[in-house]
């Protein structure tokens, strides 16, 4: 079964790699979809792929690595989303 996933993580999320570590993320459980930081300083994305993949990534979006403070996690979570007819990029990518 696939999901689907939108997030906006807010708090220090910007210059401390989190986009860098939510795309590996994403490409160690094989998701598609996209990461990009907002003018507001949050970050946001989509991702797509096996439910338990994208519970995964969900879970990791709370904590971020090591050098952010992860305020507040805003989610979108489908639990039945039909994959073939996605149109988010595969590998998972950071956009500007």
């Amino acid at each position: 079964m696939s999901s689907y996933l939108y997030f906006r993580v807010t708090g220090l999320v910007q210059g401390v790699l989190f986009r860098k570590s939510t795309l590996q993320q994403a490409h160690d459980l094989q998701l598609r979809g996209w990461v990009r930081n907002e003018p507001d300083g949050s970050v946001c994305g989509e991702a797509a792929g096996p439910t338990e993949h994208v519970q995964r990534l969900r879970d990791y979006l709370h904590i971020g690595p090591r050098e952010a403070r992860v305020d507040n996690v805003d989610v979108m979570f489908i639990k039945h989303h039909d994959i073939s007819t996605s149109t988010l990029p595969i590998p998972f990518e950071i956009r500007s």
